[in-house]
């Protein structure tokens, strides 16, 4: 009897054994499905980064051998609806001064295309090209002329907006006085953001020699309306800023990397 209940207990031992390793190897195999799921999604919902190979970029590139380029992260990212569901979001806005091009990178759930279904009444959800878009500037100008390439990862597209004419560098030079200074920047230079009497930002910037430029532009944002829905009177899908000139622009380094030399995505021409 003694050996047979030695026996049991030992059996018994080994079975809470066995089921430890077991439950240890289920929570593992969770957290590893759980981490992965996560990965995976969150791949799938990140761009690429490119800068679109236009034929200006590639003319400057040849005639000169290399050109500036200067990259800002927009500071609105996404758009919600009334309902405060995401729509659209906006990153990696790139702008290269010797072409006078813009390009920003739009990402927006593909379910989107449900919600126009909805709100225009369609019998069908439009096609994934449904979408027309401008850039709107503080003084209620537009750029319409603009090219795109995009993909599609998962259950979200991308789409490289590249917009042409896009001058950020156009200033006027102005009488400044020290006393209208609001900030000091990092590099000495003294600059003050104000609002003239028609209620237009003004940016003001000392350059080396303490003489004053007020930029044209200093707030760009990426309006998207429906295609078949275009009017510049009426409230857009989504309306972010794209371009903020109180915020750093820096050079990008190395952007030979970004450049799709190699064609993979191609460029459209709408306008």
């Amino acid at each position: 009897m003694a050996e047979e209940y030695t026996d049991y207990e030992g059996m018994r031992a080994n079975s809470h054994k066995v089921l430890k390793t077991v439950l240890k190897i289920i929570v593992i195999a969770l957290i590893l499905f759980v981490y992965g799921a996560v990965m995976i999604r969150s791949c799938a919902r990140k761009p690429q980064k490119h800068i679109l190979y236009s034929n200006a970029l590639k003319a400057e590139l040849s005639e000169r051998g290399g050109t500036d380029i200067y990259y800002q992260s927009p500071y609105d990212k996404i758009n919600r609806n009334d309902e405060g569901t995401f729509q659209f979001s906006i990153s990696d806005c790139y702008y290269i001064p010797a072409t006078k091009q813009l390009q920003v990178t739009v990402r927006y759930n593909l379910a989107v295309l449900n919600d126009v279904k909805e709100k225009y009444g369609l019998r069908d959800a439009p096609t994934e090209d449904c979408f027309d878009y401008s850039l709107l500037f503080e003084d209620g100008s537009r750029e319409l002329s603009y090219s795109y390439s995009s993909y599609v990862s998962g259950r979200y597209r991308f789409i490289y907006l590249l917009f042409e004419n896009v001058d950020l560098d156009e200033y006027t030079a102005v009488h400044y006085e020290p006393e209208d200074a609001a900030i000091t920047a990092s590099n000495g230079r003294i600059i003050a953001h104000e609002t003239d009497e028609n209620g237009k930002n003004i940016l003001y910037e000392t350059d080396e020699n303490g003489d004053a430029k007020v930029y044209t532009r200093t707030f760009v944002s990426l309006e998207t309306y429906y295609r078949d829905d275009v009017n510049y009177t009426k409230k857009p899908l989504s309306s972010l800023m794209v371009f903020n000139r109180l915020y750093n622009f820096e050079k990008v380094k190395d952007y030979e990397k970004l450049i799709d030399f190699d064609g993979k995505f191609p460029i459209i021409k709408v306008r």
